[in-house]
């Protein structure tokens, strides 16, 4: 999917939530020569750079990426919604991305929507009882993650061309099953 919406392997890609570089890698052995990666999880960076040392990795604290504007052709968010709680927070992350990527530049996301299940039911009340939010739960090794409806990240993704949007079934690190989406949009120009 992704090489259809951007096939020039010379493309410059940014993998927003890289993680320790997994998609990278693979970019990487699908020809793609022009990666950056960057996380918020230092040990994550660590990770990647021990497993994959040709890979351009690095820690991102916060705030504003440190790129200049319209440096990238397309950026990559695999898993990265989920792991930001805060609506706000999700805005100012695609506001930043907005601003380094060309215009007509491609983003691509996928993550996790809403489950209906008993299991997900229960621990998403649980989070709104917590942390006032609902979709958002905590997990046994400690993180907490949030689920989102689908409105919410079309409407995230307003100032983008949805080129691409579909539900689907992933399963889980814990090999669970959960609702998903994929997403190709595009900057204007």
């Amino acid at each position: 999917m992704f090489n259809e919406h951007v096939p020039d392997t010379k493309a410059r890609i940014l993998d927003f939530g890289c993680g320790y570089g997994r998609i990278m890698a693979e970019l990487a052995s699908a020809g793609y020569t022009d990666l950056t990666g960057i996380d918020f999880s230092e040990p994550l960076v660590e990770r990647g750079l021990a497993e994959h040392p040709e890979l351009n990795l690095a820690a991102y604290p916060g705030g504003p990426l440190p790129y200049g504007d319209d440096t990238f052709d397309a950026a990559v968010m695999l898993a990265v919604f989920t792991c930001m709680l805060e609506t706000r927070t999700q805005a100012e992350a695609l506001l930043e991305l907005r601003r380094v990527l060309r215009p007509g530049g491609v983003l691509y996301v996928n993550d996790f929507l809403l489950n209906r299940d008993r299991r997900n039911l229960d621990r998403y009340q649980l989070g709104q009882e917590k942390y006032g939010l609902y979709g958002v739960f905590d997990v046994d090794d400690g993180g907490t993650l949030r689920h989102h409806d689908r409105n919410h990240m079309e409407a995230l993704f307003s100032g983008f061309t949805t080129l691409a949007f579909e539900e689907v079934v992933y399963e889980t690190m814990h090999g669970h099953q959960s609702n998903g989406f994929y997403a190709v949009v595009k900057m204007p120009g």
